[in-house]
């Protein structure tokens, strides 16, 4: 049991890549599907925060993007965000592809 619990536990902490559901919003999800298969590729101290900050990124998103106003502004936010990272993120080579 205690095994079974470690490699459970393991396989959590070692896994990049999970779903992330769909926001609604083209460009948004164009930047989280490329954020979600390369963080990864980041140093494992960062791999958790980065994969919470998709999550909460991804859901903030989603509870706004049925919002008229709000949607040119976060179809502007995601394809300016996308830029920023292929150019100075830790994974701005994945980024890029």
């Amino acid at each position: 049991m205690k095994l079974r619990s470690a490699c459970l536990v393991a396989l959590l902490f070692t896994t990049p890549a999970f779903a992330v559901d769909p926001t609604g919003i083209a460009e948004c999800d164009a930047l989280l599907k490329r954020y979600e298969e390369c963080s990864g590729e980041l140093p494992p101290a960062k791999v958790h925060a980065a994969q919470k900050e998709l999550l909460e990124g991804a859901m903030s998103l989603r509870a706004n993007a049925d919002d008229p106003k709000l949607r040119p502004a976060l179809e502007r936010f995601c394809v300016d965000t996308l830029a920023a990272m292929k150019a100075q993120s830790d994974i701005k080579a994945c980024m890029s592809k």
